[in-house]
């Protein structure tokens, strides 16, 4: 084949794939696709407990469900800070010029566009949100009303007395047991009328030391019964308990005895 007959090919081709790619790929616009990033870049921090806690934020500010609605969740649990936690779908109506008043010297047609997040605890992935194809009959979501979290006041006390009232030498297992039988219950939210989030407890035992620990809502009480019988519950700085550094758990409570908080 001539040459030119091969670069005429080479434009059909390319525009053809052009074509194609317009035709397949989902609807949107340069103003849906700022409406999602925006959310989605808001909701990422602080870090939701859950799936429904990034929808609370996300319909935060966003009252009127026409123009933006949360359509998809979905729970990933997850240790790894690096890997994708939850996934929400969003759905975004730009009305264009169909309900606008005044005079204008061009139409735009409205346009109904879907997005999917997805988010790791440092927040939205990269290129994050990406347009999909709306699912058909999707209806938007309603998160349920937010349990409040956090670790009660009460418990810094009950720490240090269960704590003072372990055997000599107890097990993990034991230790848990304790703290489940003998903490104070979660108190209930005035506003909600629900209970708190129960805390998560971890305990860890060596040498006759006993390190523990109630977390919840960036909360980390920490509680340690050394060999000799010293008992102590104290809240380290958050800096010190956040994933990268000490951590919250049994064991991390029994290093940051020892480590002064950071000036």
């Amino acid at each position: 084949m001539k040459s030119w007959g091969i670069a005429l090919l080479l434009v059909l081709m390319t525009a053809l794939g052009g074509a194609m790619y317009l035709v397949s790929r989902p609807d949107g616009t340069s103003a849906t696709d700022k409406k999602a990033h925006e959310v989605a870049d808001r909701i990422g921090y602080p870090v939701g407990v859950d799936g429904n806690s990034y929808a609370r934020s996300a319909l935060h500010g966003n009252t009127d469900q026409k123009y933006f609605a949360v359509i998809g969740i979905t729970d990933s649990p997850t240790n790894d800070p690096e890997k994708v936690r939850v996934s929400l779908v969003f759905r975004v109506y730009d009305p264009g010029t169909s309900e606008s008043q005044s005079f204008r010297l061009w139409e735009q047609d409205p346009v109904l566009a879907c997005y999917r997040a997805d988010f790791t605890y440092y927040g939205v992935t990269k290129g994050g949100p990406d347009r999909i194809r709306c699912p058909e009959n999707a209806r938007p979501i309603m998160p349920p009303p937010a349990q409040k979290t956090g670790v009660p006041d009460t418990y810094l006390e009950a720490f240090k007395t269960i704590l003072a009232e372990l055997p000599p030498a107890p097990t993990q297992d034991e230790v848990l047991k304790a703290l489940r039988a003998k903490l104070p219950p979660v108190p209930v939210d005035e506003q909600t009328k629900l209970p708190w989030v129960d805390p998560r407890l971890d305990a860890f035992v060596k040498d006759g030391a006993v390190g523990v620990i109630a977390g919840s809502g960036g909360d980390c009480l920490n509680g340690v019964r050394l060999a000799d019988g010293t008992v102590q519950a104290w809240y380290p700085p958050r800096v010190q308990t956040q994933p990268g550094e000490y951590g919250c758990s049994g064991q991390s409570a029994l290093q940051l005895y020892q480590v002064p908080p950071p000036k």
